[in-house]
């Protein structure tokens, strides 16, 4: 599956790249899952140090086990699905049939009400894609999405207009603003940067900002560049970023970890002790830390004890061979027709 070491820098796509970057948004978001919403400090009074997975119960008595993820990561498994399936053709009515089979299970607990509203109208209508709105919600979990589509776009030719393009659509599955689409976009861009390795990650969000040629979202990233610059603890810079939902606040932070950690672990650590939503900078964190270290700098026991692992493990070769082949770089034979060879089984998600 790997590409020859000859080949040219950028187009050097690995099984590892893309385990690592799936990964680590599952283990990102699994990690933050049972303090999303809580402060900083309630969490200090509750485990002083977050360093491993713990469960989460609910007021009404439901309780998630430990080491499961949330909607993030199904959201983006979803696109993985789908895009695998369709060899990188990017169908927004076939991911969302996998996104009403969310809808109908636990996964709807961490849904947003604007993500719930429209899949429940898209469970009517059958429409997968809402229209512009300019005064629309922009939040990090759709910001999430940029995670599949970062990969898909990370080998090969860099194809500028096909990232936007796929970027957007995935996006307004349910959100429709130039903010959301701009937090997936930059999402999407990050990852791309961090497989392909060709800059450092401290260059990463002055990129991204540059990339995404202005708005709210880039202003943030500029600021990520600005406090990396000064060495700014990474609390102490995620309080000055934000910690909450809105895009602007949890992609910057999430990059802010990513990019000062010198180790995959220490990304998605303080992603998840900053506070705030954590399963949402966590994911972002550990995506691009993910990435850029790959499956290889993941410490073991933090893929062991993650729920969803084997399937996450399963997905991510055929996802890459399907990048490569979108890219061109490998070449399918098959006469048209023919079926293509049975993937392997996968466990369900839920």
């Amino acid at each position: 599956m790997n590409l020859p070491s000859t080949a040219p820098t950028g187009y050097r796509a690995t099984e590892d790249k893309f385990l690592g970057c799936l990964l680590g948004l599952a283990i990102g978001d699994a990690l933050g899952m049972p303090v999303e919403g809580w402060s900083q400090e309630r969490i200090v009074e509750t485990f002083g140090r977050l360093d491993g997975y713990h469960p989460r119960v609910f007021p009404d008595g439901a309780e998630i086990k430990a080491g499961e993820f949330t909607d993030e990561s199904e959201f983006a498994l979803s696109i993985v699905e789908s895009l695998t399936t369709n060899r990188g053709a990017l169908d927004p009515d076939n991911i969302g049939a996998r996104l009403l089979f969310l809808l109908r299970g636990e996964s709807r607990r961490w849904m947003s009400a604007d993500t719930l509203a429209t899949l429940a109208e898209a469970e009517t209508s059958r429409h997968f894609t809402v229209a512009l709105d300019e005064d629309g919600p922009a939040t990090g979990d759709v910001a999430t999405r940029g995670v599949p589509i970062g990969l898909l776009y990370a080998v090969g030719r860099f194809d500028d207009a096909g990232l936007r393009y796929d970027a957007e659509r995935v996006t307004r599955l349910t959100h429709g603003s130039p903010a959301a689409i701009a937090g997936t976009t930059a999402v999407a861009y990050g990852v791309n940067l961090a497989v392909r390795g060709d800059l450092p990650p401290d260059r990463w969000a002055e990129e991204t900002a540059h990339f995404l040629g202005g708005g709210e979202l880039a202003d943030a990233l500029a600021r990520v560049g600005e406090l990396r610059a000064d060495a700014t603890p990474v609390g102490q810079a995620i309080s000055a970023l934000g910690n909450g939902n809105p895009a602007r606040e949890s992609v910057a932070a999430g990059f802010y970890a990513a990019m000062t950690a010198e180790v995959f672990e220490d990304a998605v650590f303080a992603a998840i002790n900053a506070g705030g939503d954590t399963d949402t900078i966590g994911a972002i964190a550990g995506a691009l830390a993910g990435a850029a270290h790959g499956a290889s700098g993941i410490p073991q026991p933090l893929i062991d004890d993650l729920e969803g692992r084997i399937y996450v493990s399963l997905a991510a070769p055929w996802y890459c061979r399907t990048a490569l082949q979108k890219a061109g770089l490998i070449i399918d034979l098959r006469a048209e027709g023919d079926q293509p060879p049975p993937r392997p089984s996968a466990p369900p998600r839920v």
